[in-house]
């Protein structure tokens, strides 16, 4: 992918593109939409160095924390954000620059008249002269690049310091929540798993037990595809879903703990992704007083973890630049490590850059057919 490609071609056609959902799902593949996140996780540690200490061989970020206008009946989110100096995929040497913002509606009473409560479009423009290249809708893209960002935390928080330590084995996942972002997590444990970590069972949890009898089923059918051989259960009760796991992901709306220290074994990763009441309200105090935390942007947990009573110690981008190695457990894979998601602005600027220039590049493809 050319530089020229990366946010500064000036001679693509004047009016911008319009990629749909199922355009997306066709060109968003998950180990290259991994690599993405690693670069907005960089990009924000980066950033956040002095400007003597940032790294040139890594991109740089702007991003303010997100805004919340409230509507009647819902609300409207923003996400405006900058990359540079960035890759698009880890096999082109070639970098270049994004400007994009995603924009997110939620309208809870939507699913009474069969429309999505959710809905998003990330909208990404030419860095150099501002001008929009391009309208992403972005329901699935939020579900990649949020199941990617735990994928992400658990490589480099969980997988590398147990492989460091010789302790790498097959693991046992747990989903609590089996709603979009749990169905996929899930998935995307399962499509990365040869390069991430193979997986031993999945254990799943749901309070509709219907949804985790649904999972089950995608699971199963995943595993003919990728040739695994996982095994899949469906809990009765949260604890079942997460007793001797290795890594667990809470994935709910609930503003009530569901999981405690009880539940779990000596070492756990766990990525907190509900958006309940508050974004931690899934995991008990118990919890929070016996773990290490780890964020995405540090601006960010400032204002939405403002109430959290917990030891947090970074930013995933800091634990990839080598920044903040002394603040992994000292036996690597022991104890408890929490990746607290809240999202950010860059992970849908890389991505959505990642999706439009493979749109561009399908289109060129199929013209050259032609």
């Amino acid at each position: 992918m050319s530089k020229q490609n990366v946010g500064t071609n000036t001679t693509r056609g004047s009016r911008p593109v319009f990629i749909d959902e199922d355009q997306v799902k066709q060109l968003l593949d998950w180990d290259e939409a991994r690599f993405a996140l690693e670069q907005a996780f960089v990009s924000v540690s980066n950033q956040a160095r002095e400007p003597s200490a940032r790294s040139t061989d890594h991109p740089v970020s702007s991003q303010p924390a997100r805004t919340f206008v409230q509507a009647e009946g819902g609300v409207l989110l923003c996400m405006p954000g900058f990359v540079g100096h960035h890759q698009l995929t880890s096999n082109s040497p070639d970098r270049g620059s994004t400007l994009a913002c995603k924009l997110i509606t939620s309208f809870r009473k939507n699913a009474s008249v069969g429309l999505p409560s959710i809905n998003g479009e990330v909208f990404v423009f030419n860095s150099t002269t501002g001008k929009l290249e391009a309208i992403v809708e972005a329901n699935y893209l939020t579900g990649v690049r949020t199941a990617t960002a735990s994928l992400v935390a658990t490589d480099h928080l969980y997988l590398r310091p147990a492989a460091a330590s010789q302790n790498a084995a097959p693991i046992k996942l747990g989903i609590v929540g089996c709603g979009f972002q749990g169905m996929m997590h899930a998935v995307g444990f399962v499509r990365t798993q040869p390069a991430l970590a193979r997986l031993h069972s999945i254990r799943l949890w749901n309070r509709t037990p219907a949804r985790a009898n649904q999972l089950q089923a995608t699971l199963v059918e995943e595993a003919k595809k990728t040739d695994s051989n996982y095994s899949v259960f469906v809990c009765d009760t949260v604890e079942d879903c997460c007793r001797d796991c290795d890594v667990i992901v809470t994935a709910t709306g609930s503003s009530e703990p569901l999981v405690y220290r009880s539940f779990l074994k000596q070492d756990v990763h766990i990525n907190a992704v509900g958006a309940g009441e508050y974004h931690h309200a899934e995991l008990a105090q118990d919890i929070y007083y016996n773990c290490r935390v780890y964020i995405d942007h540090w601006e960010g947990a400032r204002k939405e973890l403002a109430t959290l009573r917990s030891n947090v110690v970074g930013e995933v981008g800091e634990i990839i630049l080598g920044d903040a190695e002394k603040l992994l457990p000292t036996q690597p894979g022991g104890g408890i490590t929490v990746f607290q998601s809240l999202g950010m602005a860059t992970e849908d600027v890389t991505v959505g850059r990642l999706v439009y220039e493979k749109f561009v590049q399908t289109q060129q493809r199929y013209t050259m057919e032609k």
